[in-house]
């Protein structure tokens, strides 16, 4: 069978097997029509959360993350601007 893709599609996909996501085009296809079928995310896909959730892991990931003594957040955002 022969697919014609538009080339934004292409990129995309070249893209995924660059990125080592998927190993073939037809891995990429099975597991998308599985998804599509089953009604199940994509490898990839992260689900939502709710605001509440995301403020809990934002909590999380940042425990036990300070600034150096003397550092302010103002330093941080003006070093980012440099």
């Amino acid at each position: 069978m022969t697919i014609n893709l538009k080339p934004d599609t292409e990129l995309l996909v070249q893209e995924e097997l660059r990125n080592g996501r998927f190993h073939s085009v037809d891995e990429m296809i099975v597991e998308g029509v599985q998804a599509r079928r089953g009604g199940k995310r994509l490898s990839g896909e992260v689900p939502p959360k709710t605001p509440a959730e995301a403020v809990a892991h934002i909590r999380e990931l940042r425990k036990g993350s300070r600034l150096a003594p003397g550092v302010t957040i103002k330093d941080l955002i003006n070093e980012g601007r440099d």
